[in-house]
């Protein structure tokens, strides 16, 4: 029997030194009765060499996935769907996952469904990408985990997951070149992950239970290769989230254009969210609303004006939405062939469309500027797409 129910049932808090051990035990002798009453049940299991055929989720879209084999289509055109290769200009991601060759690298039967592992490359090396089959977010886009590394190292993630009202603390990557065994210690305990091939996928109690302090890797002779502390940032996201922000005040209309020459009219509305920041929604009769909280309040010469891509390509519209600070007056718009145009303001709000005929390079825009009441300039803000030194 595999060790990842040993790890999602594993608990720290045994009185003696052996308690981990007895606990483990008992665990396995439960999880292999389990797995008996399963096969009695004509259930499918996962196969020991290598490949896992998986029976099919009630709420998902795989269906007999083999482990090695492509990742499913919507995983394979999230990019295109909805990710950087949506951006109506586009911006270079090289870090990013390139999930359009994505492959299933493991498979975990968690607390909260089944959960997938997909390798897949990036211009520095490799990523591992989780998804919990049938959570999705905003639009209908896959609610997916990354992280990436290089070969010859180990690299992993760690985090909780909400889904179907539970959290689930999922911890997964890739054992580097060499490596043969990886552990995690949780206080005096370690216990091992099980590999399949060189990546890792597993589920621990999270808090409030202890959670692991040190990742380990060993090497087929016994010899510990690497071993990492569990602080600092990832231990923060670690530990339960806070409540996302929501709105504590009435939206109210603050901008409204007409896009597409007068084709689509487009309106942005504005809250305070309970973080002390703003929630703000763009939504329009032909293209769905783009709404959300967290939207930062600019320092009195900031510019908070960011790009959004509304709707995505080929058939979105280009918005620039934001917020600038107090200290500005006057919004610029600088084109890289010169140009420069007036972003109206609206209670410190920005809401402006790039036409498509700005998409080409040589008329893009380039950079925002903020001005003062005396025309000084104070601020400026490149924007995403622009070529950097």
């Amino acid at each position: 029997m595999d060790e990842l129910a040993l790890l999602r049932d594993f608990r720290c808090q045994d009185a003696s030194e052996d308690g981990a051990r007895e606990h483990a035990r008992a665990a396995l002798r439960a999880a292999a009765e389990r797995q008996r009453r399963r096969r009695r049940r004509g259930l499918l299991v996962l196969a020991l060499a290598g490949a896992a055929l998986l029976a099919g989720a009630a709420y998902g879209i795989v269906r007999g996935l083999i482990v090695g084999s492509p990742a499913p289509p919507e995983v394979r055109e999230q990019p295109a769907r909805f990710g950087h290769s949506a951006e109506l200009i586009p911006v270079p991601h090289p870090e990013d996952p390139q999930l359009g060759e994505a492959r299933v690298a493991a498979v975990l039967e968690s607390s909260v469904g089944t959960v997938y592992l997909f390798s897949s490359p990036n211009a520095g090396g490799l990523c591992a990408s989780t998804w919990i089959e049938g959570n999705r977010g905003y639009q209908g886009r896959l609610n997916i985990a990354s992280v990436c590394g290089r070969a010859a190292e180990s690299f992993y993630g760690s985090g909780s997951e909400e889904f179907r009202g539970k959290t689930t603390w999922l911890f997964y990557g890739r054992a580097g070149d060499g490596v043969a065994r990886v552990s995690l210690r949780f206080g005096d305990k370690t216990v091992d992950v099980p590999l399949t091939g060189r990546y890792f996928l597993a589920e621990f109690p999270g808090p409030p239970n202890q959670l692991p302090d040190r990742f380990l890797s060993y090497g087929a002779d016994g010899k510990l290769l690497e071993q990492h502390a569990f602080g600092g940032p990832l231990a923060a996201r670690l530990r339960v989230p806070p409540p996302p922000p929501h709105p504590v005040t009435q939206p109210h209309e603050v901008a409204t254009i007409d896009a597409r020459g007068g084709a689509e009219r487009v309106t942005l509305l504005v809250a305070r969210a309970s973080d002390g920041s703003y929630c703000q929604t763009v939504r329009s009769d032909r293209t769905p609303t783009n709404s959300g909280c967290s939207v930062p309040r600019p320092k009195p010469r900031e510019i908070g004006v960011t790009a959004m891509n509304f709707g995505g390509a080929p058939d979105g519209i280009l918005l620039l939405v934001g917020r600038v600070g107090s200290e500005i007056t006057r919004l610029e718009l600088r084109y890289q062939d010169g140009r420069v145009a007036t972003v109206p303001l609206h209670e410190r709000w920005a809401l402006y469309e790039v036409v498509p005929a700005d998409y080409a390079e040589g008329r893009r825009p380039q950079t925002l500027v903020g001005r003062d009441s005396a025309g000084r300039e104070i601020a400026s803000r490149s924007l995403p797409w622009t070529k950097r030194g």
